[in-house]
């Protein structure tokens, strides 16, 4: 095919162009889409103006064609290196087209002249065109770096999971079954967490320690202390064991770990002879300074470091030696390909319920009420039941802004499953619950509260301020019935609260050391809270059961399996894409610290400057640098658009980002300027262009990776090139793909609002936030804002003062 100036057409294919100039190593491939944009859009002058450029420029009516597929393929495989820009339809019509040829090399940039053109205008053929042909210019012009191809990931093949609870044993076992090498970092002496000690569980009303059993075993469930799953050759148990650091990088993380002695040897044979013999009472006054919790099974005995007294009654009165005392504190250092937090949470601490008289004899929380029912149900024989009346109170603490100020969601059914309990105990006692919104989730849910009525639990809707307590200690309720409209004096024989759930006390310090985020309730925040609610901000560190709030014992155990596929993925997926990592201009970075707080990821620190590193002119001799972590850097661009000494160059760099921007608005009748993110505002953008809502031409779209990408440098300077007016779609409120570029965004447009008022030109600035099914709303909104711009600047030219309503931070 022929290479040089001119033209020639072989089967409906046009070359055009010399591929000299600055267009050198592009070829341009520009399709007529079967002639549906011929009404508005003249590909003659688009081919002529791009050939201009000095580009090459290959033509066809249709590139998705068997003939146009065939030549993609050639393009892809004769290793020519050439960059290839697709002028026609949108990224997202170019991904399912011609996504299998991929495979092949094929690269494509695209230039959308079609769902971003011409199937959304009018049929001004003369605008549509222009603008088309500045679209492709835009591209052709102004190349972003493109993502790195995909490279090997070499991952250890081995997981730590932290927290010994039902889900984070469920994780463990579910790993080691599938062929990893597991670490179970458990801080107590004993496995199972809070499921050991309450009793049945919701919402099977059976005991909450049981896994899966494994093939080899009969049945679908077997207790803790019965199940072969943790006894895997796979899986390694550190008991009494905190991780304190870890370094590496994602798939290659060394976990250093501080163990405490058990003083009791696997030579135990169970005769506790050893409790009998000790005098020292532990810390909760039931258990002695060395004791046993039933549901573990392999770990019979440990001694409480904090009470014992180490006098060595206990060593003297075992039979077999199992008792050492010269055990010490070890540190050890272990490789994880991945690490799983499975910290769970705790009940609320007993300050949230002071005003409501806890912690007293009559005055109980569910959690303790459960034990209580262990031993009630004990005392059944005497057929006299223990109380005659008792009240619980539901969001004890919880749903209030002055303490704990979210639902813990598991509070409303454990008070049904307890009352239930207790009625089915004692039929003559009576039971009331004081609500304001009895929230029981599923059909399950909405089961024991039919099953709570039917047992004759009296409902009362209405929530104590306070719960005091008369001469004899006997609690009294006043509580307004909102039913009935009256106020009720109750006085129960016992008070049970349902509390909340809090994380648990080690969760912040875990967090911290695996580099993962909280969330502002401080739990263990996920990924997304819709489709990675396993995974974390931090690479190669996932989360499951109530560590990123709180958890049934039944979505505990369902979220470890996904947890364990998750991970199982990661450590056997042999590639990934990546992104184009930002480059730190050393001669520019000032050590600041503003890009470490800004990355959503933690891929940004500071480190020590090297002494051969360049450096700012009069920079202190220990200003630090800043430096990037690409495992785990997104390429989200918000650093960029937040370091203030423009030091740091993103993949779209300001040069061609303002590139792309002045070769689209340039001669253009008050243009408007919208930065689209590529994600879900990319979606409903493509999706508004499919259904051909109708927009003004004047409109000029710059994508970007994420919304956090702008800065207010790009916006005053999209001011300073003439556009009438400058909106940022983004993804819906909240849901940022890459969590935090919404927020920086707004940040942004503040800025630029002020220095364009104080440069006296003022022009109406945005924020939307979109997703795919808000695609309908996109022409309406597109309409609306050019013509509040336009009347601007029409007030502007007129030397009137515009109003400044809707200029700037506008979000919807």
């Amino acid at each position: 095919m022929a290479r040089g100036h001119g033209e020639l057409r072989l089967g409906g294919a046009g070359v055009t162009g010399s591929g000299a100039g600055a267009a050198r190593g592009t070829r341009v491939l520009v399709c007529e889409c079967a002639g549906t944009m011929a009404a508005n859009v003249d590909f003659g002058v688009v081919e002529r103006g791009i050939a201009e450029d000095g580009g090459l420029v290959e033509r066809r009516r249709v590139w998705c064609g068997r003939e146009g597929r065939a030549r993609l393929a050639e393009l892809a495989e004769d290793g020519s290196g050439e960059r290839l820009v697709f002028v026609g339809c949108s990224a997202d019509s170019v991904a399912q087209r011609f996504g299998n040829l991929a495979a092949l090399g094929l690269d494509l940039e695209v230039a959308d002249v079609r769902e971003g053109c011409s199937w959304v205008h009018g049929e001004d053929r003369t605008a549509v065109t222009d603008k088309a042909l500045r679209i492709a210019r835009a591209a052709v012009r102004f190349p972003a770096a493109r993502p790195r191809p995909a490279a090997p990931a070499a991952r250890a093949d081995s997981v730590v999971v932290v927290g010994g609870g039902v889900a984070g044993i469920a994780t463990a076992t579910e790993l080691a079954r599938m062929g990893h090498h597991v670490d179970l970092v458990e801080r107590e002496a004993f496995l199972g967490g809070y499921a050991t000690r309450i009793g049945t569980a919701y919402p099977t009303n059976d005991c909450g320690a049981c896994l899966p059993t494994i093939e080899e075993q009969s049945g679908v469930r077997r207790c803790l202390f019965r199940n072969a799953a943790v006894d895997h050759p796979n899986l390694a148990i550190w008991r009494r064991t905190e991780v304190q650091s870890v370094s590496g990088e994602p798939g290659g993380f060394e976990v250093t770990l501080r163990q405490l002695p058990n003083m009791v040897t696997q030579d135990c044979v169970d005769c506790g002879l050893c409790e009998k013999a000790c005098a020292v009472t532990g810390p909760d006054g039931e258990h002695k300074a060395i004791y046993s919790e039933l549901f573990d099974g392999r770990v019979r005995w440990a001694v409480d470091l904090g009470s014992c007294t180490f006098c060595g009654a206990c060593a003297e009165a075992c039979p077999v030696e199992a008792i050492d005392f010269t055990q010490s504190p070890r540190l050890a250092t272990i490789r994880a390909g991945a690490i799983v937090a499975a910290t769970g949470c705790d009940p609320a601490p007993a300050e949230l319920v002071a005003h409501l008289g806890y912690p007293a004899e009559r005055v109980l929380t569910q959690t303790e009420f459960a034990l209580v029912l262990d031993e009630w149900e004990e005392r059944l024989w005497l057929d006299r039941p223990p109380v005659g009346e008792v009240v619980m109170v539901q969001c004890a603490g919880s749903r209030d802004l002055r303490r704990l100020p979210y639902c813990s969601r598991l509070c409303c059914t454990i008070a049904l499953k307890h009352a239930i309990r207790l009625r089915r105990l004692f039929p003559t006692t009576r039971v009331t619950i004081c609500y304001l919104e009895l929230r029981t989730l599923g059909t399950e849910g909405e089961s024991w509260y039919t099953a709570a009525r039917a047992a004759g639990v009296e409902f009362l809707r209405g929530s104590p301020p306070r719960v005091e307590l008369d001469a004899d200690n006997r609690p009294v309720v006043e509580v307004e019935d909102v039913g009935a409209g009256v106020k009720r004096v109750l006085r129960p024989d016992l008070v049970v609260l349902s509390t909340g759930f809090v994380p648990s006390a080690d969760t912040e310090r875990v967090a911290g050391v695996l580099g993962a985020r909280l969330d502002a309730a401080g739990f263990v925040d996920v990924l997304d809270a819709k489709n990675r609610v396993t995974e974390t901000s931090a690479e190669g560190v996932f989360v499951c059961g109530s560590a990123s709030g709180p958890k049934s014992l039944a979505e505990s155990s369902t979220q470890a399996s996904a947890a364990a596929g998750q991970v199982h993925r990661y450590l056997t997926s042999t590639s990934r894409r990546l992104g184009v990592v930002p480059t730190i201009d050393g001669s520019r970075c000032v050590g600041c610290d503003v890009c470490t707080g800004a990355c959503p990821f933690g891929a940004v620190s500071l480190v020590a400057r090297p002494g051969d590193a360049p450096r700012p002119a009069g920079l202190r001799d220990d200003a630090m640098i800043a430096v990037l972590d690409a495992d785990r850097c997104r390429a989200c661009g918000i650093c960029a658009a937040h370091c203030p000494e423009l030091a740091i160059a993103h993949g779209l760099d300001d040069e061609t980002l303002l590139g792309r921007v002045r070769t689209l608005v340039e001669g253009a009748d008050h243009p408007v300027v919208g930065f689209v993110c590529a994600e879900c505002a990319g979606a409903a953008f493509s999706l508004a262009g499919v259904r051909r809502d109708r927009y003004p031409e004047n409109v000029r779209l710059v994508e970007l990776p994420c919304l956090g990408r702008v800065s207010a440098l790009h916006l005053v300077e999209a001011a300073r090139l003439g556009a009438a007016g400058v909106f940022l779609a983004g993804c819906a409120e909240d849901r940022c793909q890459y969590r935090g570029g919404d927020r920086s965004a707004a940040e942004q447009i503040a800025v630029a609002v002020e220095l364009l008022t104080e440069a006296s030109n003022p022009i109406p600035i945005e924020q939307w936030h979109l997703c795919a099914a808000e695609r309908h709303t996109v022409g309406r909104r597109l309409r609306t804002f050019c013509a509040h711009a336009e009347k601007l600047a029409g007030e502007r030219a007129a030397g009137a003062d515009p109003a400044l309503a809707g200029i700037g931070g506008g979000s919807s």
